[in-house]
C-alpha cells in the first residue's frame, strides 16, 4: 500500500511570506498604469500574468512544499535451527540403529527436497549446535556432529536470540536445560527425535552415600534402579570395592516403567580413598549398558587412632607416654606392662594369681591388623613372642601400619632381632646389642633433617624450633645404635662424638620410629621443674603418633580434593599445599603434578600458584568416566590421590522426553511438530505468522525537482523576452 500527501514546511514565518506576497501584488498594480500607456492593456495583461506567476512560484519556495509517500512493507523472520548435542543424543534410536543426532541430521538433509534446502530458498537460515553454548554450523558439519559435553542450554540460547526477528526450531530428544520461568522471548517450535516406544534400558538412577565413613563402622548406601521396557524380570545388583565384592542382592522388576529402591550396609577396615561401584548386568536389547554401573568414592578415616603398646617393665617412661596418649581424645590406647617373666617362680596356684598372662597369640595372630601403631617399649620380645609372630609384625608394617621401638636395656633384646623378619624393617642395625649407657646426661640436638621433619618440628619457625630443642632437658640414659644408610636421623647426641637418638624410616606402606632412650620423660618433668610447660613433650608424642599413622596433615605436600562432583569434560581443579618449612622457590620449581586416566595413560595437566602462600592450583580435564590417579612429586618423595569422574545423574536416564518438548513449546507460545507432519509447510505457516509489518515513509521537497526550477526560469525568460520585443528594454 502506497499513500502520498503534500505538506508545507515554511522556511520563513507565514506573516513575512504574506507581506512579501502583498508587496509583489502592490508593485504590479502600481506599475500597470505606466505600462498600459506604453504597450496597451492587452500586452500589460500578459506581462503582469507572467510576473505574477513567477512571484507566486518564488513565494511558494519559502513555503517549502514537500511530497510525503508512505509504503507499507513486511519482512519474514530468519530461522534458527537448534540441533541438540546433549550426551543422550548419542544414544541409538533403537537397538542397533542410528543415533538420535544422526536422525536429527537426516530430518534436515534428507527428503525430496531436503528440509534445510527448501527453507533456505525462502528464508535466511542459520543452523546451530546446541550444547552448553551455541555454535554456528555449516550444512556440511551437521552429519559430523558428536554428542557429548553437558546438556544443551535452551534457556540461554533463546535469550541470545531474543533481540532478533527469529523463529527458533529445536530438534532434540527433550534432554535439554530448560528453566521454564517467566515468559519466553520467542515462541519455540520443537521437533522430537528418538522413539520412547522402542526404548529399553535398566539403569542405576541415583546413589545416596556418605563422602566420609569411619573405619570399622557400618556404612549405608541407598540407591534407585529404574526400568523402561522390561517386565517380570529378576536382576542381581552388586556392590564392589574395586574388584572386591562387598554385598549383593536381587531385585524384582514387575512392570514398565518401574522404580525400585534398594539399600546396602557394610563396613570397611582400610583407611583411605575407596572407589566403589554399584552394577547391574547388561540385558538383551538394552539401548546402552553404560549406565548399568554407578561409580562413587568413599573416604574411610579413623574415628580414633588405635595404639597397642607393650612395655617390658613399669617405668617413668611408660607412665608419661601413657599420660600423653590418654590426653589425646583421638587416641584409643591398649597397653600391656610386663610385671613378671615366664621364668619367675611363684608358689601360688594359677587360679589365685591376680596377674593375667600376656595374650600374645590373640594380639599378634588375630587383632594386630585392627591397630594403627605398635609400640615396643624396652621390650624383650624373645621371652613372649614367637619368631613367627614377628612375620605378622613385618606384614603389618608393610601393609601400612606404624612401628615404634623405645629405648632402654632391652631395646634390641641383646641382638636377638638379627635374622628375624623384623630385621629388614628396623632403621637400625639389628645385629648390635644396642648398648645401654648411663654415664653423664646428654643433650639431644636436631640434625639437618630434623630441622624440617614434622616429628621434631614443634614450633612454627625453624629458629624457634632450634631454640626449643636447645632448651630441652638432657637425657640420663641412651642406647648406642648403628643406623642403616636408608634411615633418617632426626636427633643425635650433642656432646662428644654424636650418636643417633631418634631415627625413622619407611618400610612398604608403613613407617618405623626408633627412640634410643628411655628418658624422654625428662622432656616433661625437666621443663616443669624449670617452671615451663609440658607442651613440648606432648607435642612431640602427638606428632610422632601422627607421622607413624600417616596423618595427611603432616605430609610435606598435600593434595586437597574439591568437595563438589566434577563432570566429564569439565575442568577439574585440585589444591596442592606445601608445608611452610618446604615452601621455598627451589622446592616449588621441582614439584611435578601428573594425572593418569583409568587405563593408566598420562593426561594433560597444569599447575600454577594460588593466592595463598604455600598453595598451588593443579587442574586437568577428564574426557572419560572412571578413577583418575593424581601424583605430586618432589625430591623428598611423592604423594598420590585418586578421584572418581562420572557422568551426572540426570544424564544417566536416556529415555526420550517428547512430552517435555511439547510442554516447552506450549509454554513459549510455539508448537510441537511431529516428524510425520509436513514440516516444511508447518514451519512456513509459523514463519508467516511471525512476519513483521512496517511503513516506509519518504519525504521529497518539491523544489528538489528540476522541473519546478525550470518552470520559474521559463516564466522569467518569457517575461523578459516580451518586454524586449515590445520595446520596454
Amino acid at each position: 500500500m502506497s499513500l502520498k500527501e503534500i505538506t508545507l514546511s515554511p522556511i520563513l514565518p507565514i506573516w513575512l511570506i504574506v507581506i512579501l506576497l502583498a508587496l509583489s501584488i502592490a508593485v504590479l498594480i502600481l506599475l500597470s498604469p505606466r505600462l498600459r500607456k506604453r504597450v496597451g492593456p492587452h500586452r500589460v495583461l500578459w506581462i503582469s500574468c507572467l510576473r505574477l506567476s513567477a512571484f507566486f512560484l518564488l513565494i511558494g519556495f519559502f513555503l517549502n512544499p514537500t511530497s510525503t509517500e508512505r509504503v507499507e512493507k513486511k519482512t519474514s523472520p530468519s530461522l534458527a535451527l537448534f540441533v541438540d548435542t546433549s550426551p543422550t543424543m548419542g544414544l541409538p534410536v533403537k537397538d542397533g540403529g542410528i543415533s538420535r543426532l544422526a536422525e536429527a541430521g537426516g530430518l534436515l538433509l534428507k527428503g525430496k527436497p531436503p528440509l534445510l534446502k527448501a527453507l533456505a530458498d525462502r528464508f535466511e537460515v542459520q543452523v546451530y549446535g546446541l550444547g552448553e553454548s551455541l555454535r554456528p554450523l555449516e550444512a556440511g558439519e551437521i552429519l559430523q556432529l558428536k554428542a557429548g559435553g553437558r546438556k544443551g542450554d535452551l534457556t540461554g540460547a533463546l535469550e541470545k536470540m531474543s533481540s532478533r526477528n527469529v523463529l527458533p526450531v529445536l530438534l532434540s530428544d527433550g534432554k535439554v536445560e530448560w528453566k521454564g520461568k517467566g515468559i519466553s522471548p520467542l515462541p519455540l517450535f520443537t521437533i522430537p527425535v528418538g522413539d520412547p516406544g522402542e526404548y529399553q534400558d535398566i539403569w542405576i538412577h541415583a546413589v545416596k552415600a556418605p563422602s566420609i565413613a569411619f573405619r570399622g563402622r557400618e556404612v549405608v548406601v541407598e540407591a534407585v534402579v529404574k526400568n523402561h521396557g522390561y517386565r517380570q524380570a529378576t536382576l542381581p545388583v552388586s556392590l564392589k570395592d574395586g574388584d572386591k565384592l562387598l554385598a549383593a542382592q536381587s531385585i524384582r522388576i514387575p512392570t514398565s516403567p518401574a522404580e525400585i529402591p534398594l539399600s546396602f550396609s557394610f563396613t570397611l577396615e582400610e583407611t583411605g580413598q575407596h572407589h566403589l561401584s554399584l552394577s547391574i548386568p547388561p540385558q538383551a536389547g538394552e539401548i546402552t549398558p553404560l549406565n548399568n554401573t554407578f561409580p562413587f568414592s568413599l573416604r574411610v578415616v579413623k574415628d580414633k587412632i588405635r595404639i597397642l603398646m607393650v612395655s617390658g617393665t613399669p617405668s617413668l617412661n611408660y607412665r608419661y607416654m601413657r599420660m600423653a596418649f590418654k590426653s589425646d581424645q583421638s587416641i584409643d590406647l591398649l597397653s600391656f606392662v610386663i610385671l613378671r617373666t615366664p621364668t619367675d617362680v611363684l608358689n601360688v596356684p594359677l587360679q589365685e594369681q591376680s596377674l593375667i598372662p600376656f595374650p600374645v597369640e590373640t594380639l599378634f595372630s588375630k587383632e594386630l591388623r585392627h591397630f594403627d601403631l605398635l609400640i615396643f617399649d624396652n621390650f624383650p620380645y624373645h621371652l613372649y613372642i614367637k619368631p613367627a609372630y614377628l612375620e605378622e609384625v613385618r606384614a603389618f608394617v608393610k601393609a601400612g601400619g606404624g612401628l615404634a621401638l623405645i629405648g632402654g636395656p632391652n631395646l634390641l633384646d641383646e641382638g636377638k632381632y638379627s635374622g628375624t623378619p623384623l630385621e629388614e624393617v628396623l632403621p637400625i642395625e639389628a645385629a648390635g646389642k644396642g648398648d645401654y649407657q648411663r654415664e653423664v646426661p646428654l643433650k639431644a640436638r636436631l640434625t639437618r633433617a630434623g630441622r624440617s621433619h614434622p616429628i621434631t618440628g614443634l614450633e612454627a619457625t625453624e629458629k624457634e624450633n632450634v631454640n626449643l630443642w636447645r632448651e630441652m632437658p638432657p637425657l640420663d640414659g641412651s642406647n648406642r645404635v648403628r643406623v642403616k644408610t636408608s634411615a633418617t636421623i632426626l636427633l643425635e647426641s650433642g656432646d662428644g662424638i654424636p650418636h643417633p637418638i631418634l631415627a625413622v624410616e619407611r618400610y612398604g606402606q608403613g613407617r618405623v620410629f626408633v627412640l634410643a632412650t628411655d628418658y624422654s620423660w625428662k622432656w616433661y618433668m625437666g621443663m616443669i621443674a624449670r617452671g615451663r610447660s609440658h607442651y613440648a613433650y606432648y607435642r612431640f608424642m602427638e606428632r610422632a603418633v601422627r607421622w607413624l599413622t600417616k596423618d595427611p596433615g603432616l605430609d610435606p605436600i598435600q593434595i586437597i580434593l574439591p568437595e563438589e562432583a566434577v563432570r566429564i569434560g569439565q575442568r577439574k581443579e585440585i589444591r596442592v599445599r606445601v608445608r611452610p618449612e618446604e615452601d621455598s622457590p627451589e622446592m616449588k620449581r621441582v614439584i611435578q603434578f601428573s594425572v593418569f586416566d583409568p587405563q593408566g595413560m598420562k593426561v594433560g595437566a597444569e599447575m600454577k600458584p594460588a593466592g595463598s602462600s604455600g598453595e598451588s592450583t593443579a587442574s586437568f580435564i577428564p574426557e572419560k568416566a572412571g578413577n583418575y590417579k593424581l601424583k605430586v612429586e618432589n625430591p623428598g618423595g611423592s604423594v598420590e590421590e585418586s578421584v572418581a569422574i562420572y557422568e551426572p545423574i540426570e544424564e544417566r536416564d536416556g529415555l526420550p522426553e517428547h512430552e517435555r518438548l511439547m510442554k516447552i513449546a506450549e509454554s513459549t507460545g510455539g508448537k510441537f511438530l511431529s516428524p510425520q507432519e509436513d514440516l516444511l509447510q508447518e514451519i512456513i505457516r509459523a514463519a508467516e505468522k511471525r512476519e513483521s509489518r512496517y511503513v516506509e515513509e519518504r519525504a521529497i521537497p518539491l523544489w528538489s525537482h528540476f522541473s519546478w526550477l525550470a518552470l520559474v526560469l521559463t516564466l522569467l525568460s518569457a517575461e523578459w523576452y516580451l518586454r524586449r520585443r515590445w520595446g520596454l528594454i
